[in-house]
């Protein structure tokens, strides 16, 4: 907790250190216990205010400090993107959420996708279709080490998708699948008459000021943090930067900052850029049973002891990433890693949430 670990900021000789930052200390804490190379975290105010720390390392060989303004894949982070676009294009009606999402694919695909006549754009908004997961097994991750750099798309993987018994009924369960916003962003590209990049770029980075917010592409960027994953399951991190694995795709293939996310948040609950207020109310309360919340259109919905918390939590090979929207407070909490976590350890935001609100009532 940010009040908490004060006290334990200590020199070696054990005495404190009155003028380190409380956050800092965290978040070194936090990066040592998880075992991962680095990691940024991000607070945002409902002031506007944005309070951010750095841990660790943003490379090594040679070995670079992490600093808050480095860029991170976000993972699944990337579905609550995929899901805005999805809404703006139903307000604009240029769909429907309750269309099948059959009608968007390729005329050779019509009648392979499983559920793919039944179930709707909601289902998939919900990960309640039923379309199975194009990550089950080892078949993609087989095509990504053969191809590291090929710069997948979303249509390419309907291969992966195509053939496959459905899950369960649309709409009966929920069962995570990227394939939902995988086939989201077919849509999306299919509505548009354009890529994905492009789209998000128009209809999210530029009006939201994400600067420094893109799909992944080669070369990496030089303010893209190195990523780390234990790649041969050996127990030891390996840079596995350089491998593609959904650069352009709709469920995990966005690179960010703290500081843009923050903006991202603002943008889609403060200030109406993104969404209207009908839209994110029926994004955040139409939802499915999910173990511990729910999941509305693209967002984990929870409750915690200061108020509900919307966001979604994110892994890409290499890197891993939390958002945390506590709209009572008009806070957000944002935590990008260039790692995952070698150590069971608990979310960084559950962890900040005294240190933000103080105690609960």
């Amino acid at each position: 907790m940010l009040c908490s670990t004060v006290a334990m900021a200590q020199t070696a000789k054990g005495e404190t250190q009155p003028d380190a930052d409380p956050l800092e200390i965290f978040l070194k804490q936090y990066v040592d216990h998880a075992g991962l190379p680095g990691a940024v975290v991000g607070i945002g105010y409902g002031n506007g205010t944005l309070r951010t720390a750095a841990s660790g390392y943003a490379s090594v060989k040679p070995d670079t400090a992490m600093t808050a303004d480095r860029q991170f894949y976000i993972g699944s982070l990337t579905k609550m993107m995929t899901s805005v676009v999805t809404l703006q294009l139903a307000s604009e009606k240029r769909i429907n959420l309750s269309d099948k999402i059959g009608k968007f694919l390729p005329e050779e695909y019509k009648g392979r996708i499983a559920n793919g006549e039944t179930a709707t754009i909601r289902d998939l908004l919900r990960n309640s279709s039923g379309i199975p997961d194009y990550l089950d097994g080892e078949f993609f991750f087989q095509l990504v080490g053969s191809d590291p750099q090929h710069g997948w798309r979303n249509i390419e993987l309907l291969p992966l998708i195509a053939d496959h018994d459905a899950y369960f009924e649309p709409g009966s369960t929920y069962a995570p699948s990227n394939s939902n916003f995988i086939l989201l962003g077919i849509m999306i590209e299919a509505v548009e008459g354009d890529v994905i990049e492009a789209v998000f770029n128009r209809r999210i980075f530029e009006p939201a000021d994400m600067r420094n917010t893109s799909f992944g592409r080669f070369p990496r960027p030089d303010l893209l943090a190195r990523g780390f994953d234990d790649a041969d399951d050996d127990g030891q991190l390996e840079d596995v930067t350089d491998y593609d694995v959904g650069d352009q795709l709709a469920d995990g293939g966005v690179m960010s900052t703290v500081e843009d996310m923050v903006k991202f948040a603002r943008a889609l609950f403060v200030n109406g850029v993104l969404l209207g207020p009908n839209a994110i109310e029926r994004a955040t309360s139409d939802t499915i049973f999910a173990g511990d919340g729910s999941y509305g259109y693209g967002f984990v919905i929870g409750n915690s002891a200061w108020g509900p918390v919307w966001g979604h939590d994110g892994i890409y090979f290499g890197y891993s990433a939390e958002f945390s929207w506590f709209p009572d407070q008009d806070t957000v909490v944002v935590f990008l890693s260039n790692g995952r976590a070698l150590n069971d350890v608990p979310t960084v935001t559950s962890m900040l949430m005294t240190g933000i609100f103080g105690k609960p009532e």
